[in-house]
């Protein structure tokens, strides 16, 4: 496979709750497999979205859509942390002042290697290592 990008949070709930930005994040997602560029994201932020849908509209079928979703992208990989990288998040969030989900992106991508990032926060452009690719 080719390069490998992480996937924030972000820009699936974009999609999910069809914001000014949906139809970008979807071009995107599906410019990966043209591409040949491999995505990256972690368990937790899929609960995330999840937890924002359920918070935002209340709708089993709407989180259902979303787990049938994040099933269908072909190119995306789903990472699990370890102990090891939920420690070494909170010692990126004293460091770099990130919340801790954001930190967690952090610790997964260098744990895995990986320098770009997909991501619609603009507070990443500051962490040394991560190449923001902007949608």
């Amino acid at each position: 496979m080719g390069e490998e990008i992480f996937i924030d949070a972000n820009i699936f709930l974009e999609i999910f709750f069809d914001d000014a930005k949906a139809g970008e994040c979807e071009k995107f997602l599906r410019s990966l497999d043209i591409n040949e560029k491999v995505g990256y994201t972690s368990d937790f932020l899929i609960y995330a979205c999840i937890i924002a849908i359920e918070n935002r509209y209340k709708d089993n079928e709407r989180m259902k859509n979303a787990l049938i979703f994040f099933k269908n992208c072909s190119n995306l990989k789903i990472v699990r942390p370890s102990f090891d990288e939920l420690d070494y998040a909170m010692e990126i969030s004293r460091i770099e002042k990130l919340d801790f989900d954001d930190s967690l992106v952090v610790a997964c991508m260098r744990n895995y290697g990986i320098n770009e990032l997909a991501s619609l926060d603009r507070h990443f452009d500051k962490v040394k290592g991560i190449k923001r690719i902007k949608i």
